[in-house]
């Protein structure tokens, strides 16, 4: 099952696969002797269970052999003869549901534990041995070039550690390596290395929740082919490095914008799906390349190996925000006096009326966009932090969100706004004749401004009035902070 189930044992590994020379010829007469003898030991398996009652062992054994020999179809049934005799078989339950197209999101952590405790004994000989397993190196090779000149990190962790095959790779890059795998028996064969400083048996995402901001790097060498959907195990990472921390792996290749599962249980990802959790979950993409990770059965296993940094991007802001409560968005929409400038706007439109159109200038008064709503049809905003754009769409309570230059925004509207407002006195610091001519063009007939302002009263209002604007009032605030601007066009 693990890597390869078998294969033909390679005569004498190259130090690099980039150096390995294959004979197509003699590659393909080698799968033709391998399928034969499967196909051999596949036919007297299947008449020793005609003679006699199946065990659990036999059905295993054959289930193996037809997978091996591509037939997904009779490997099905004799998993779900496997579950018939023991509901509660990890292995059989986890293919089931691979080879039926359910595709979970992950391999059960019971299926996974067990086979690499079955495998601990041979992992090393037949990975390195057999299969020319070169997944560690390529992690080293990315690390090293993603630290460019630095001499190293203080704290790594090696995910899905097995044996340890990472950590002589990894042990000249951090001052401190950690480990952590499912299996106990793999940990043991770590902790025999003397490499690792601490070892844990336990799940890779739980154990890293546990430890927000530890590790300045995260290496897992051929673990995420256990993982369908990445989005949880990115998460933990994520949480697990400060900003600038790196995380270098290696996957499986896939393709597309999804993940699939193979015939072997482990699962592949395309490289527009792994970009996109990637960015999703706080990460910018240093490098990322297609690589052969072993030979199976003769074949070479492509995959990517990619290192990424701990950044906040766009795609991770706007993640955080989809999942977050309403009011903890609307905490970051919230000015002082926000309620002044919708007091404000409430006596010049009057009761029982409503303008057509209406603007926030940056997305201040997203807390009061009910009583807004009593004003005008159509509510927006626009504010120059994107961030903060994002945000207010998040909330919902917007008709339309923009990010940009304020000033160009309104400019760019000529006759479009009935009422314009500003509770953030920022948005108005700017050239005040440029500010208030802006919002001259952007206001419709009869349209109603009302701002927020910091600075000399007496100024600001004659240059509104420069500007073609009639000033209607201009209030002190009550802290002694500055004043409100209520202004026509």
């Amino acid at each position: 099952m693990l890597l390869g189930m078998g294969g033909v044992k390679a005569v004498a590994p190259a130090a690099t696969p980039a150096e390995t020379v294959i004979d197509p010829v003699h590659s393909a007469l080698a799968q033709l002797r391998l399928a034969e003898t499967l196909a051999a030991n596949l036919n007297r398996l299947q008449r020793a269970l005609a003679a006699a009652s199946a065990s659990e062992f036999q059905l295993h054994q054959m289930a193996r052999l037809q997978l091996r020999l591509d037939r997904r179809a009779d490997a099905l049934i004799t998993y779900r003869r496997m579950l018939t005799l023991h509901p509660g078989h990890a292995e059989a339950r986890h293919m089931v549901a691979v080879l039926a197209g359910e595709v979970p999101e992950k391999a059960n952590e019971a299926y996974v534990a067990a086979l690499f405790d079955a495998f601990a004994d041979s992992f090393d000989e037949k990975l390195v041995d057999w299969l020319d397993y070169r997944a560690p190196q390529h992690v080293a090779a990315a690390t090293r070039a993603a630290l460019d000149k630095s001499p190293g990190v203080a704290r790594g962790i090696d995910l899905g550690c097995g044996t340890g095959l990472l950590a002589p790779e990894l042990r000249g890059l951090v001052k401190r390596l950690d480990g952590i795998d499912l299996s106990p028996k793999m940990v043991d064969k770590a902790r025999a290395r003397r490499l690792y400083d601490e070892l844990t048996v336990g799940e890779i995402v739980s154990e890293l929740q546990k430890r927000p901001h530890v590790y300045e790097l995260v290496a897992a060498a051929d673990v995420l082919s256990y993982f369908g959907d990445l989005r949880a195990l990115f998460e933990a990472v994520r949480g697990s490095l400060p900003d600038g921390g790196l995380f270098v792996a290696t996957v499986e290749k896939g393709s597309g914008a999804r993940y699939q599962a193979g015939k072997t249980g482990r699962y592949q990802h395309g490289e527009a799906y792994l970009r996109k959790r990637a960015a999703e979950a706080g990460f910018v993409v240093l490098s990322f390349d297609e690589i052969e990770l072993r030979k199976e059965e003769n074949k070479p296993v492509l995959g990517y190996v990619f290192a990424l940094r701990a950044q906040e991007t766009p795609e991770s802001q706007a993640a955080a925000l989809s999942v977050m409560p309403l009011d903890d968005l609307l905490a970051g929409l919230d000015m002082p006096h926000a309620g002044v400038v919708v007091a404000a706007a409430q006596r010049m439109i009057g009761n029982g009326f409503a303008v057509g159109w209406a603007i926030d200038l940056g997305g201040c008064l997203a807390r009061h966009a009910g009583d807004l709503r009593q004003l005008s049809q159509h509510l927006d905003m626009v504010a120059e932090d994107s961030a903060r754009s994002r945000r207010a769409f998040e909330t919902g309570l917007y008709d339309d969100c923009d990010s940009g230059a304020v000033i160009h925004f309104l400019e760019d509207r000529p006759d479009h706004y009935d009422l314009i407002m500003a509770a953030d006195p920022a948005v108005t610091q700017a050239d005040a004749a440029i500010f208030f001519s802006a919002v001259k063009i952007a206001l419709a007939a009869a349209g109603v401004f009302v701002g927020v302002f910091n600075g000399d009263a007496g100024v600001l209002s004659e240059t509104a009035k420069a500007e073609g604007l009639f000033v209607l009032a201009v209030e002190p605030l009550l802290d002694g902070s500055g004043f409100c601007l209520i202004a026509e066009s």
